[in-house]
């Protein structure tokens, strides 16, 4: 995913500092998409945290990270019981 990224800034002429500075403007404005882009990382961060397929040793989970765990786990205990 890495290398198809700077691939396709690279036919753009752009480097991923050009990237991240133009995010971190639309991010810091407040911007409704930017903050669903970091809700679904935050989410599938953590989704791979129940899994088994993130190392948990070095994490350090921050107030958003704590309230999508909690949505998620009661996500999950709604589908548990609507299966029964």
């Amino acid at each position: 995913m890495h290398a198809s990224l700077r691939e396709k800034l690279f036919k753009h002429s752009l480097t991923m500092q050009d990237l991240f500075e133009d995010y971190t403007e639309i991010l810091v404005a407040n911007s409704a998409r930017a903050e669903r882009i970091i809700q679904r990382v935050v989410t599938k961060k953590i989704k791979a945290i129940i899994d088994g397929k993130r190392d948990t040793n070095s994490l350090v989970m921050g107030e958003l990270d704590s309230d999508t765990l909690y949505s998620l786990l009661e996500s999950s205990e709604r589908n548990q019981n609507d299966e029964e």
